[in-house]
């Protein structure tokens, strides 16, 4: 019988578009499966939660699921494929950088894990050192930056390597901290042309161009970007994991159009409902920035949920207000953060905006 309310629930699934809904309706079916001590279905059950949940701005069920994942395949390798789980553990890295409650020693050990498998499986390092570079874009640490790129790009692509389109994104990045603006938009001309795309890109690619356009003085190259930009994320509006993009590109019209800038503030704000992670800390400094385009008494109608980290049991907030609380936020972040990697790569992050 509990098959069948677990098919049931598989149904329900089916017939709703909301991804959080789905996450819920999913974790129960875990539940049931657990219960009657089902490893099979609890297997499949949870890569269809991790799967689900990558498309929300914050996972909080995945890294438990994997684990369990993990444990099942090494107590039970006859009832499952190992490569069937990896992409999956590229995510779960990405996660376990985000954390800064995760000590860098419990990172090295699940990335000499993760390499272990890939290796078994015929894969090569490359999904590695994508991590590793991402790690040190988000920390912003030019040599790490420079390591980790050229060991990207000594080994061979496979299907385990981020998607080319992300690739190449990451090398604009790379570009626009290391040789400037300029060479940054070369790099993404394939990316913004189409030629290369993903669900990430290129809506990351040129937020990025519109905030740094503004920003090194080529106005009209940032509009056309956010142009661009405006039309990617109407494209996905329904899924919360184009949070931190929607928030830069808030940040750009704080000094292009206050007024827009304050309906998508107001509008996608409330999604910001979740742990304290690299995103968070990004996201709490976009919002001090673009505070500082408003006067301290502007008032934001945002309607958050009880768990939210801005709630005040109000759905009104001064610029004061928000800007003091995301400011308390980035600094606590950076302090975790720096104390989790032995370095100050994100206080001097603080210094400089």
């Amino acid at each position: 019988m509990y098959t069948l309310k677990i098919q049931k629930l598989r149904n329900q699934i089916d017939r709703v578009d909301n991804t959080l809904e789905k996450v819920n309706l999913l974790t129960q079916a875990i539940r049931i499966a657990d219960e009657n001590e089902d490893i099979e279905w609890g297997y499949d059950l949870r890569l269809d939660l991790i799967n689900q949940e990558i498309d929300l701005a914050f996972s909080t069920e995945s890294l438990p699921a994997f684990a369990w994942i993990l444990q099942a395949y090494d107590d039970h390798p006859e009832l499952f494929n190992e490569e069937d789980f990896l992409w999956q553990y590229k995510w779960m890295m990405s996660e376990l950088y985000d954390n800064p409650a995760v000590s860098r020693e419990q990172i090295e050990a699940a990335l000499a894990d993760f390499e272990g498998r890939l290796l078994r499986n015929g894969y090569g390092k490359r999904a590695i050192h994508n991590e590793e570079l991402s790690d040190a874009l988000a920390q912003k640490d030019l040599p790490a930056i420079e390591r980790a790129l050229a060991d990207v790009k000594a080994i061979q692509r496979d299907d385990m390597s981020d998607c080319e389109a992300c690739e190449m994104d990451a090398e604009v990045s790379v570009a626009l901290l290391q040789n400037g603006y300029a060479l940054a938009c070369e790099k993404a001309l394939p990316l913004l042309e189409g030629q290369f795309s993903c669900s990430h890109v290129p809506l990351r690619t040129a937020v990025n161009l519109a905030y740094e356009g503004y920003k090194n003085g080529d106005r009209e190259q940032a509009v056309k970007m956010a142009e661009q930009a405006e039309k990617e994320i109407y494209k996905k509006e329904k899924d919360s994991a184009i949070l931190l993009s929607a928030i830069k590109l808030a940040t750009y019209f704080s000094y292009t159009d206050v007024a827009k800038a304050k309906e998508w503030i107001e509008r996608y704000l409330p999604w910001a409902d979740g742990p304290e992670n690299r995103s968070m800390f990004q996201l709490a400094c976009l919002m001090q920035e673009a505070m500082s385009n408003f006067s301290p008494d502007e008032e934001f109608t945002v309607e958050l949920s009880d768990t939210h980290s801005l709630f005040q049991g109000k759905n009104i907030y001064t610029t004061k207000e928000i800007a003091v609380h995301y400011k308390n936020q980035a600094h606590r972040l950076a302090q975790r953060f720096d104390e989790r990697n032995g370095n100050e790569n994100f206080r001097k992050q603080l210094l400089q905006a």
